[in-house]
């Protein structure tokens, strides 16, 4: 952001990683190289050739925020700070004191359960870090259920409420408006409430459902792509599950490199399909039929309309010339449109997976062989003659 009235560029939030190393020292250089990198200055070269010490890189940091006018400063990865055996907690502490204190903006820390000693640290140091926070976000649970003392009515849990707003972001042609509780239950089984794999199940599951023609999110397409698409994550989820506090603290860091991969190469493969599709001739390669049709949209004529016209008029009359042509078509173009039968359209049983929800022969396609009864309702699907009987006596 560019301030006209002080003439210099501001940054309204920073970004920068623990170094790998976990070096203090290192994370300062990496303030200067994110600056460099975000304004195009030479910070880092200018102050990391001096070889200072943490206390004098702190103080320029102080400058730099104040010259540059960083509103947030966000630390990521700082697990990664526990790597360095040679630092002790209250060293880490000092620093993180001296960081807000010298560098005098807000100061955000970010990372996975592995940091908790060191916010631990500071609640144990409330006194010397006073002004910090820290939210430790927890996978989310189904419940408890609670009830509105003032309208008696349940109120949702944090997961129905999650679910319900992210089931809005479908771009599934036959997707269910409403989220059934049986596929809410599947999501929570498998994801564990663990946002993020909530989110990336969610996505990887409609990618699926447009690549197959499914365009809808199932049970049965929830549990596929898990079992698919989610390996890496099976023995955290799975530690989860059990409430292994041992086995859970060994997957806190847990990468998913896979998993992105994967949301990368499914969109590109949508993206190729739905470039074959954009380039498809609708007439073959006939280049005389494509002159046709852009002559005649240009004298106003719906192109929609006009290619079937001109597929018809080429199987009928291949050899007549183009000005002969244009008067075919534009003559048909002209008559009112004749009632024409319907055709039955036959869909193959293979195919049954990408018809409405409704339709039995989907339902017969999602069913286990010899179970659709089973699936079935009495009363909606199924004819409730036990009611029916009940009901005249």
């Amino acid at each position: 952001m560019y301030h006209k009235q002080y003439n210099f560029i501001q940054l309204p939030y920073l970004r920068i990683e623990c170094p790998s190393d976990g070096s203090l020292k290192s994370l300062c250089l990496n303030f200067f190289r994110e600056v460099d990198r975000t304004l195009s200055t030479a910070y880092e070269e200018k102050y990391a050739r001096k070889r200072h010490s943490t206390e004098v890189l702190l103080s320029l940091m102080g400058q730099v925020a104040t010259q540059r006018a960083v509103g947030v400063l966000v630390i990521d990865e700082i697990q990664r700070l526990t790597l360095k055996r040679s630092i002790s907690k209250e060293a880490m502490l000092e620093f993180f004191v001296a960081l807000v204190n010298v560098v005098g903006v807000p100061v955000v820390m970010v990372g996975t359960p592995k940091a908790r000693p060191i916010f631990e640290m500071e609640l144990q140091a409330g006194r010397r870090s006073a002004g910090f926070g820290s939210l430790f976000w927890e996978p989310m649970q189904r419940g408890p259920v609670r009830v509105d003392p003032n309208t008696g009515k349940q109120r949702r849990t944090e997961w129905q409420a999650f679910t319900d707003k992210l089931w809005r972001f479908q771009w599934l042609s036959q997707r269910d408006e409403i989220i059934s509780e049986e596929i809410r239950d599947c999501w929570f089984e498998l994801s564990q409430g663990v946002i993020d794999i909530v989110v990336k199940l969610f996505v990887l599951a409609q990618l699926r459902a447009i690549s197959t023609g499914l365009e809808r999110i199932t049970v049965k397409l929830l549990r596929t792509v898990y079992e698919q698409e989610l390996k890496p994550v099976h023995p955290m989820l799975d530690a989860l599950r059990r409430g292994d506090p041992d086995a859970i603290i060994k997957y806190s860091d847990l990468q998913m490199p896979a998993i992105d991969k994967r949301l990368l190469e499914l969109r590109k493969l949508i993206d190729e399909r739905q470039e074959e599709r954009k380039s498809e001739d609708a007439f073959n390669g006939n280049e005389k039929a494509k002159k046709l049709s852009t002559f005649l949209q240009a004298m106003g004529c719906d192109s929609k309309l006009l290619q079937p016209l001109i597929i018809s008029a080429f199987k009928k009359h291949p050899n007549l010339s183009l000005p002969d042509l244009v008067q075919i078509v534009l003559g048909w173009y002209s008559d009112p449109v004749q009632p024409k039968t319907t055709k039955v359209e036959t869909i193959r049983p293979s195919n049954w997976h990408s018809l409405p929800s409704d339709d039995f022969r989907y339902k017969f396609s999602q069913a286990e062989q010899g179970r659709l009864y089973d699936e079935l309702a009495a009363g909606r699907e199924l004819f409730d003659v036990s009611g029916w009987l009940k009901s005249v006596g």
